[in-house]
């Protein structure tokens, strides 16, 4: 009998064994569903997240679109109106027709001053005093050299305005092209 109690003590602390081996292995076993449920509700997050950056991304798809389009719009105003309309505002502006004005008066008291030296060279033929001879100039030429020298130095402020602009939205860009009483920027 002893041999019996001590075969079924054996039999027992294997049994003992078993057991115990078999509530670690459905610890292990409910741990690991437990991280994998875990996993996969972190998964679900990510996936919702990914959607959201997805809608932000078509979003800014869509607001980079329109911006290449209005860039577009613009190169082809800037392309087609613009270039001929800076063109035109040069040619009209105030800065052009004052230094055109200036170069136009002094042209004159040169053009006059050459015929009055003709009119003095015969006059002192004929012993005409100096002062008798109208309107003559000595420092036309100078004058008419420093006029030119302005014209060729001008500045358009039109034009160095511009680079102030490389942000601004085509209808700013449009107004600011536009003399005052010269045009409508609705073109």
């Amino acid at each position: 009998m002893k041999q019996k109690d001590d075969q079924h003590k054996e039999v027992m602390a294997k049994m003992e064994a078993s057991f115990e081996n078999a509530q670690v292995a459905h610890a292990n076993m409910v741990a690991e569903r437990d991280a994998l449920k875990s996993e996969g509700a972190d998964l679900k997050m990510q996936v919702e997240e990914m959607k959201g950056r997805e809608k932000e991304m078509e979003a800014e798809k869509a607001s980079l679109k329109t911006k290449v389009e209005e860039l577009q719009a613009t190169k082809i105003w800037i392309l087609s109106e613009g270039a001929g309309l800076l063109a035109k505002n040069i040619h009209k502006g105030p800065e052009m027709t004052a230094a055109v004005a200036a170069v136009n008066i002094v042209m004159s008291a040169v053009g006059i001053n050459s015929g009055l030296h003709n009119r003095y060279v015969h006059a002192l033929k004929k012993k005409t005093p100096f002062k008798d001879v109208p309107m003559l100039n000595r420092n036309a030429a100078e004058d008419l050299n420093a006029a030119v020298s302005c014209f060729d130095t001008l500045k358009f402020l039109v034009v160095e305005d511009l680079p102030k602009l490389i942000n601004a939205p085509l209808a700013e860009i449009k107004k600011a092209l536009f003399f005052a009483g010269g045009g409508s920027p609705e073109k």
